[in-house]
């Protein structure tokens, strides 16, 4: 045992003596950088709009074919990866997110390919996040700057509608073509948090699932009767989600339904714990604020 114990420390101590520093990514692996970082594959968009945040896509080498935040060579889909096309590109290092990404990290390193996983669920590791990508691409202090101007931003929004006296009582649902199987959000998501900054309470914060999102039928959404409805829309002309909940024989007596109150977001945005939430942010501060 004490022999393992000391191949096992010899190891790990060779790999951070060879690199210049070593960083923790959120699966909790220790990432050894020996030299600077110039070519990086964004494996997921919600990567990319961190990079595009900071202002460093020259570094971008190659995306997958659902980035819509950088132009760069495309390397298909995000699972699974096409390694012959990876290790054209050559980079120092691909960004991947946790989850459904996790088993590449071993196909990877089957051809010495470093990567790197974020899997941001709040608001404060998005602005950790930032620090941290920020870092790998060589711009420490800028990222510093703007993750402390992104805090700042979501803060001031939050200390506003904190002062409001009525604040309606909101939901966020995903359908698609029907209601009898809903996701929503609850306590532990992102998007507890974000509904809360905009001034929002949210009816599905006493719940928790995943990440916190959670599974719910119709019948819950009746039972919370709420003011608002947020749904999400992935291009311009698309109500898909905000026709099914107005179609919806369930919903028919549902104040928001019949009030007409359901706002539609970005879901590009919204189904990503990136920067660009800001963007969400603002639009429900201002329609809460209008709503309630």
């Amino acid at each position: 045992m004490r022999k393992v114990l000391f191949t096992f420390f010899t190891v790990l101590l060779s790999v951070v003596l060879s690199a210049e520093y070593l960083l923790v990514d959120d699966l909790g692996r220790l990432v050894p950088f020996e030299e600077e970082v110039n070519r990086v594959i964004s494996a997921a968009p919600a990567v990319s709009d961190y990079i595009k945040y900071l202002g460093l896509e020259d570094k971008v080498v190659g995306v997958t074919d659902w980035d819509i935040n950088i132009d760069a060579e495309k390397i298909g889909n995000l699972v699974p990866l096409n390694l012959e096309k990876i290790v054209s590109l050559s980079p120092d290092v691909v960004f991947l997110t946790g989850g459904f990404q996790e088993p590449e990290i071993s196909r990877l390193e089957r051809y010495n390919i470093k990567s790197l996983v974020i899997n941001p669920v709040s608001f404060n590791d998005i602005y950790r996040e930032i620090v941290l990508i920020g870092s790998i691409l060589g711009e420490r202090e800028k990222a510093q700057a703007l993750s402390n101007e992104l805090r700042q931003s979501v803060l001031n929004i939050a200390k506003n509608s904190f002062t409001w006296k009525d604040k309606p009582k909101v939901l966020y649902l995903m359908v698609q073509n029907n209601v009898s199987e809903i996701w929503t959000a609850g306590t532990g998501s992102y998007i507890n948090e974000l509904i809360a900054y905009a001034g929002g309470l949210n009816l599905a914060a006493p719940y928790t699932g995943n990440n916190g999102f959670l599974l719910v039928g119709p019948e819950f959404v009746v039972a919370q009767n709420p003011d608002i409805i947020i749904v999400s829309s992935y291009y311009e002309g698309d109500e898909t989600s905000k026709n099914t909940i107005l179609n919806a024989e369930q919903f028919k007596n549902v104040k928001a339904v019949k009030e007409g109150k359901i706002v539609m977001v970005d879901g590009n945005k919204m189904h990503q714990a990136s920067p660009s939430l800001i963007d969400i942010l603002e639009q429900l501060y201002e329609y809460f604020g209008e709503n309630r």
